[in-house]
């Protein structure tokens, strides 16, 4: 009984240690959790240089300049578009108000509620939330050089990283008995196709949805589509908070804008559509390789909002796919990968589950 208490607390302090490392230790593990998810995503570029007669830093060098030209072209929308939305916003102030007075209009049309009482509930806080989004939007952009040098510092981890990469698995081979030694290449051949299927399902993911977004935006004439598409596209990497937050912005744009209420009510179909065909082909594209309980990918977003914040919010959910690897190769620990894990013992094959096993062969 003392023995497995001890064992027990032993446990307890070493997870309260990674816990605490993690936390302390944001600013170093961060950048280096994107470069090494990042390297995986150019693993078969690099490869595909070098068959090509390339060497090895060169291959390396392009790889991640690719990577930065895709991401730099990306952020430099972003901003630009913002900055237009910051100036829009307090020009239209005004413009914006009586978009909010013709909705209440609607309210009284539509509830009952009388104007005064609505007066009483929006219009006093309408100029502290318009001022709110405008001086977040102001900080993020005053924040543009922090994050820069940020994005600088994972570039320069993965170009290294990308040169290295034989040598790491090597240095990890060396700690490993012979006859583990087939068992670890495994392993790491489960991890790294892990973070790869999963940027690469999202990457492509996203593109679809930016397409859909984009006919369904500019067909309905929707203010700031551009940065609304944009955005929706990059906000959906964060599991079930994103895809929420870029379906409801462009609503919420619709409804402030003025919209009639037959092109509210048939934009907010359209946009349920599309969030139900965008979880779908995740689904699809993703496939049963990072598959996860959706209460532990709850779990891991809340836990790496908690210890991360946004980046914990994108790198958790991999980095528990990855841990789930290791719990089904650790024979004591096999109980909580099949707890992280998402399967459904007994239950029947769904329609949509034998079309998705249909595509993937």
């Amino acid at each position: 009984m003392k023995g497995s208490l001890q064992h027990a607390n032993s446990i307890l302090l070493f997870c309260f240690l990674i816990i605490a490392a993690l936390w302390f230790g944001a600013s170093i593990f961060i950048p280096i959790t994107f470069a090494v998810f990042f390297s995986t995503l150019l693993v078969p570029v690099s490869n595909f240089l070098e068959q090509k007669g390339w060497g090895r830093i060169s291959s390396s060098f392009i790889s991640t300049f690719l990577l930065f030209l895709g991401i730099g072209i990306i952020f430099f929308f972003i901003i630009r578009q913002l900055g237009i939305f910051v100036n829009d916003l307090v020009e239209k102030k005004e413009e914006i108000g009586g978009y909010i007075l013709v909705l209440q209009e609607k309210v009284v049309y539509l509830t009952g509620y009388s104007l005064q009482e609505q007066e009483e509930i929006f219009q006093g806080r309408l100029a502290e939330i318009l001022d709110f989004v405008q001086n977040f939007v102001s900080n993020l952009l005053a924040d543009f050089t922090g994050i820069t040098l940020k994005f600088l510092l994972v570039l320069i981890y993965i170009f290294l990283l990308l040169i290295n990469r034989d040598k790491f698995v090597q240095f990890i081979m060396m700690y490993v008995p012979k006859e583990k030694k087939e068992e670890t290449r495994e392993i790491l051949g489960q991890t790294q196709k892990i973070a790869h299927k999963y940027l690469w399902g999202r990457l492509q993911v996203m593109l679809l949805l930016g397409v859909m977004y984009t006919i369904t935006f500019f067909g309905y004439d929707l203010p700031h589509a551009l940065l609304l598409i944009i955005f929706g596209m990059v906000i959906t990497v964060i599991p079930y908070v994103g895809p929420f937050i870029s379906g409801l912005l462009p609503i919420l744009f619709m409804i402030i804008f003025g919209g009639s209420t037959l092109e509210i009510v048939s934009f907010t179909i359209i946009v349920i559509i599309i969030q139900l065909i965008e979880s779908y082909v995740l689904e699809l594209i993703i496939g049963s390789e990072v598959q996860q309980s959706p209460l532990f990918v709850i779990i891991a977003v809340i836990i790496g909002g908690a210890l991360w914040g946004a980046a914990g919010l994108i790198l958790f959910v991999p980095l528990f796919g990855i841990l789930k690897i290791l719990f089904d190769h650790t024979q004591d620990l096999k109980p909580l990968g099949f707890l992280i894990g998402y399967a459904r013992p007994g239950a029947k094959e769904t329609f949509l589950d034998k079309i998705i096993k249909k595509l993937k062969k």
